[in-house]
């Protein structure tokens, strides 16, 4: 039985895009355009996806990158706002070939010298023992949170299901979006794709954030295939867009990627109607089953409320850290050089900096 790790080159791809339809816990974040979109935002980086073959087929893979900085070079799987990342395999899964990507994981680590690793569990990850030979000496966690779609084709009973499953409040939100006279529709514009970046910017600044900036946003209108792997809906009262929501499509899977909407609009409910309105299209259009509205940190109570309103269902993830930091050590760096130096990836728990102190 002949097995080998290799990294992924182009000639690849066809092997890479199968083994990513058949794992049941493949998303949009290890496919091979998402490569592509992180290779556009992180042009100092490096991709190194490993791909475990078995008898010349390739059954797992751990999509990788590498980022070198002023503390020596930093891995993730996968970097930017804790892209989902870990292992994808066919099933059953190759317990061996799972190994032997860890094993390559550790050499690629140890050829970089780096001083921080990180591998970001799929959400839909249900066993954890896959990660323990990792040996990570520090843990975040996370709560994904995912709605799952009623499978129905009818628009008149899709309505009635899909409202079914929302909370009472999230119900009357919506009704109120659908009440406020405002304009629906979707386009991929320059024009609309600046707008979103605006509010978004202003949005996430108002309340002491880090926005995305527009070159991120540009970047998904350059990798991305508008209408097959993303929309951006939009809501206008009088001419003007109050609101947006950019999606992203993947198998049967959407996305929540980036919603903004004016502050002297947001009482108006805006955001929930595009949200209806995107899952509505969804179902009936591309017979979406599941949508994903991303992690939540344990400490969002008012976020995870709010997702959790639209009918969602918890998937707990934990980001795998291995730093070859002692916690004294850990003293001498610096949140504000790790954030300049390593823009997208994670490096360390801040919390564990803390504690250094």
């Amino acid at each position: 039985m002949s097995r080998i790790v290799m990294r992924y080159t182009p000639d690849l791809a066809s092997q890479y895009e199968q083994l990513l339809a058949e794992s049941p816990i493949g998303m949009f974040n290890h496919s091979l355009r998402y490569r592509e979109f992180l290779k556009e935002i992180l042009p100092d980086a490096e991709d190194h996806y490993l791909c475990a073959f078995n008898n010349n087929e390739m059954v797992a893979a751990l999509p990788v990158f590498v980022k070198k900085g002023p503390y020596g070079a930093v891995v993730n799987s996968l970097p930017f706002f804790g892209s989902h990342g870990g292992f994808i395999y066919k099933v059953p899964a190759d317990s061996t070939a799972i190994a032997d990507l860890l094993v390559a994981f550790n050499t690629l680590c140890a050829d970089v010298n780096a001083f921080s690793s990180t591998v970001v569990e799929a959400a839909l990850e249900k066993n954890e023992e896959k990660y323990e030979a990792f040996c990570a000496n520090f843990f975040d966690e996370r709560i994904g949170q995912i709605t799952h779609l009623p499978n129905i084709s009818n628009a008149e009973c899709l309505d009635n299901e899909l409202f079914g499953i929302l909370h009472q409040k999230t119900r009357n939100m919506v009704r109120k979006g659908q009440k406020g006279g405002f304009s629906v529709t979707h386009d991929g514009s320059m024009s609309t794709l600046k707008t979103l970046h605006e509010i978004h910017d202003n949005n996430i600044r108002s309340i002491g954030g880090s926005p995305k900036p527009l070159n991120v946003f540009i970047a998904i209108s350059k990798v991305f295939r508008y209408d097959e792997d993303y929309r951006i809906y939009t809501a206008s009262k009088n001419g003007r867009i109050v609101s947006a929501l950019l999606v992203l499509y993947f198998k049967d899977m959407v996305e929540y990627f980036t919603p903004a909407t004016l502050e002297a609009y947001r009482s108006d409910q805006p955001l929930s109607l595009l949200i209806y309105t995107a899952m509505r299209d969804a179902i009936l259009e591309r017979e979406s089953r599941h949508w994903n509205w991303g992690g939540t940190w344990l400490s969002q109570k008012g976020v995870y409320q709010f997702k959790s309103r639209w009918g969602t269902t918890d998937y707990p993830y934990r980001y795998h850290v291995q730093v070859s930091h002692t916690i004294n050590e850990l003293s001498i760096i610096s949140k504000e050089v790790l954030l300049k130096g390593y823009p997208y990836f994670y490096t360390v728990p801040f919390a564990a900096l803390d504690l250094s102190e």
